[in-house]
């Protein structure tokens, strides 16, 4: 059966609500706003081949996010959550979702627990992204691993995780397995062999784009599209020493024709995997300490053209230092994609570093300096720009956020 919008797979969660008893609601609504002073060419969000979400000609005044979330109990083990967002990117809908799903939380039993999920979420990747709204309490941009799940990845599906939750039973560690099944994600890659990795803080949304709309040569691209008939999956494991280590890995198969074409649209599927693991360490005086890598490949094959295929890796490095209300923190990011035709559109090799410091002044407000510098050779600069191929960017922005909530 093929079903092409995931307003399908939602939507008939939401319809939930006008059934059944209401409980308890929890809710959120933040508003971040921005001073930004940035060099460099146009952000890829406006159409260009920077890869920070803003250029020199976005520096002043921006909307950094406008939030808002709520956490419905339906019961005593089933909740809905739903998150929408409003980034000021030009952006199809100015207010979209970002997540919205069910999730099923069993009481657990003899040190198991089991948790399943059924909507639009992300997958267990992150391990830098782990406050709400799939935000980072260490930076404002995330790293260029996560700026490109928040760009292109969304599992909208069903996912089940089942833990074994050793420390409540005398031992030293924790251990999880999680796997999902999806679909709608079918387009996922196009912007790696497009744009390339970025770094940005920037979330796509279940029913926006890419980009601006027309913008040339690449456009604007719809990621969550069902194009063929076939089902993603992704299979991950986790280990928690004493809630100080974490360890986990993941892989991802979209398992995606690449043949396969929206005849209406015109848009291709993109068979894109990848493997990731990485590992977090955390203690008592307020250290954080973050490696993670991420790997793999995505090919289409038009009819016309034949098949093209990038591979693409990236891997950082970040260290982070609590102090009460304080917190500064430090991170590396290098990243590749290669394509399978040397020279060829698509090739992209760069790093950066991010320095951040947050304040906390209470918990409504909060204040965020950040600065990246990124340094990136692109060839579809030269290729479909006409500039040169290296470029090197700086971003520096101050984010003032208030937020107010249920809790």
């Amino acid at each position: 059966m093929h079903i092409r919008r995931p307003s399908t797979a939602i939507f008939w969660l939401l319809g939930a609500l006008a059934c059944g008893r209401v409980w308890a609601t929890d809710w959120e609504v933040s508003l971040d706003t921005r001073l930004v002073s940035a060099d460099g060419e146009k952000s890829y969000l406006d159409g260009g081949m920077g890869i920070l979400r803003y250029g020199s000609d976005r520096s002043g005044v921006q909307l950094g996010r406008a939030r808002v979330a709520i956490s419905q109990d339906l019961g005593q083990i089933l909740v809905l959550k739903l998150d929408a967002s409003a980034w000021g990117e030009h952006d199809k809908n100015p207010v979209d979702l970002t997540e919205a799903y069910f999730e099923l939380r069993p009481y657990p039993r003899s040190g198991w627990r089991v948790r399943l999920k059924g909507g639009a979420f992300y997958a267990p990747i992150s391990l830098e992204n782990r406050t709400e709204g799939w935000e980072s309490p260490y930076t404002l941009s995330s790293s260029a691993l996560d700026s490109w799940v928040a760009e292109e990845l969304r599992t909208i599906g069903l996912e089940a995780k089942v833990d074994w939750m050793g420390t409540r039973l005398g031992h030293d560690f924790d251990v999880g397995l999680a796997a999902a099944v999806f679909g709608w994600n079918e387009p996922a890659g196009v912007e790696l062999a497009t744009s390339g990795f970025n770094i940005t803080d920037w979330q796509s949304s279940l029913f926006g784009r890419v980009g601006p709309y027309g913008a040339a040569p690449f456009g604007a691209v719809r990621e969550y599209q069902q194009i063929d008939s076939h089902a993603g999956y992704y299979v991950g494991a986790n280990l928690k020493y004493l809630d100080r280590l974490t360890v986990q890995a993941l892989h991802y198969d979209n398992r995606a024709d690449p043949t396969a074409e929206n005849e209406i649209t015109g848009v291709y599927a993109w068979k894109t995997k990848f493997d990731t693991a990485g590992l977090r360490f955390e203690d008592d005086s307020g250290w954080t300490a973050i490696v993670q890598w991420l790997g793999g490949e995505t090919s289409v094959w038009p009819d016309d053209v034949g098949l093209l295929k990038w591979d693409f890796s990236t891997r950082y490095a970040l260290l982070s230092k609590r102090l009460g209300r304080n917190t500064l923190s430090a991170r590396y990011d290098n990243f590749d994609v290669t394509p399978s035709a040397p020279g060829s559109s698509g090739d992209q090799s760069g790093h950066a570093w991010t320095l951040a410091y947050r304040f906390e002044l209470d918990k409504h407000w909060r204040l965020t300096l950040e600065w990246v510098n990124a340094r990136s050779t692109q060839s579809n600069r030269a290729i479909f720009f006409g500039e040169a191929p290296f470029a090197t960017q700086n971003q520096l922005q101050l984010a003032i956020r208030y937020a107010i909530g249920s809790r």
